[in-house]
């Protein structure tokens, strides 16, 4: 789902709490006190044997594990880009390729021009495709009706129905979740394997160490996996959701602020790839439009001063790496609406950590 924007009056307030107590508390206390009952979880690594997690919140403890929403889009683009490194995939070939031809028939239907949508193009958000995720009949259908199971294609048809194309492929950058249905689709086709476990395999979760990093239905908790914390969206208990609103790609990963952090820490450190090229193009600005943000699955960010990257997910989520520090943080909320202050308060962090 669609990254959580960022507003003045949440700097604010964040930079005045940050500044009386500084570092991870500093930051779990700017959450804690955003919202009465507040939860927060979070994690940070600068080295590859080392993590410290703060929490606050009842319940909730270093193997806390939360649904991460669109920061699963990083894993999912890092699975493609195993697969390009591998000869398997070509990032500039249109997506008729790849793409099931029912969809493609169904986004042509819908007036996309499919022969010039590219791969890249859906890694970077620059393919003019809508959000479906981000509609008022989608925010409603979750809202009021939770328990409603969704597929892959009820997803792909909601695009059709509920939006049009928003540019030509490769004019602008537009986030889209639906475009991260498609890619996950080409993940499976492309392994022959669930999406799941085309992920788990293509990455090494094993080797990297997430022990609690894993997709909801498709797959059981691990042994040392942590219990799933109640995340709450404008006062609903989300916990109970029907977790196929979010698994496709663009979202489905559960996962610990600590494991979070660790694959962030762990991908741009170079440690997932078999080759540094395939970061260097991952992380790269080459073929984007000029203002935008995202690469190939990740943000740029600038942390008040300070390059990083990172993604965040919708119930309120982030996951950061700063190479000048080489240092990742990541955190979760019990509360999506404490979001803006916290990741103001990492910004602040992050800044004043620069030696």
């Amino acid at each position: 789902m669609k990254r959580l924007a960022l507003t003045f009056a949440g700097a604010l307030m964040a930079a005045h709490s940050f500044a009386a107590q500084p570092g991870l508390d500093g930051i779990a206390g700017v959450a804690a006190a955003a919202k009465p009952g507040a939860g927060i979880a979070i994690a940070e690594i600068t080295a590859p044997g080392s993590a410290r997690t703060v929490t606050i919140g009842e319940g909730l403890g270093r193997k806390s594990s939360f649904r991460t929403a669109s920061n699963t889009k990083t894993y999912t683009a890092a699975t493609v880009m195993r697969l390009w490194e591998d000869g398997k995939i070509d990032l500039d070939a249109s997506i008729r390729k790849y793409v099931d031809p029912a969809y493609i028939a169904l986004l042509e239907g819908d007036g996309y021009d499919t022969a010039k949508i590219t791969v890249r193009h859906l890694l970077s958000h620059t393919g003019g495709l809508a959000d479906h995720a981000q509609t008022k009949q989608f925010l409603d259908t979750i809202t009021n009706k939770p328990d409603t199971a969704w597929t892959r294609d009820s997803h792909m048809q909601a695009l059709a129905s509920w939006t049009d194309p928003v540019a030509a492929p490769g004019v602008k950058y537009s986030y889209s979740d639906s475009g991260y249905i498609l890619l996950g689709g080409i993940v499976e086709k492309l392994t022959g394997q669930p999406l799941a476990q085309a992920v788990r395999t293509q990455l090494g979760f094993d080797r990297l160490g997430l022990s609690n990093t894993y997709w909801e239905i498709a797959e059981q908790p691990g042994a040392y996996a942590g219990q799933r914390a109640h995340q709450h969206l404008n006062g609903h208990d989300t916990y109970s959701w029907n977790a196929s609103l979010d698994l496709y790609g663009g979202g489905g990963l559960v996962a610990s602020p600590e494991d979070m952090a660790r694959f962030v820490y762990m991908l741009l450190e170079g440690k997932v790839f078999k080759r540094p090229e395939t970061l260097q193009a991952m992380l790269s600005k080459e073929g984007l439009p000029a203002d935008s943000p995202y690469r190939l699955g990740i943000f740029e960010y600038d942390a008040n001063g300070v390059k990083a990257y990172g993604h965040t997910g919708f119930w309120g989520t982030m996951a950061m790496y700063v190479p000048s520090q080489r240092r990742a943080i990541a955190f979760a909320l019990t509360r999506q609406d404490t979001f803006k202050p916290t990741f103001e308060a990492v910004k602040a962090y992050v800044a004043a950590s620069v030696r």
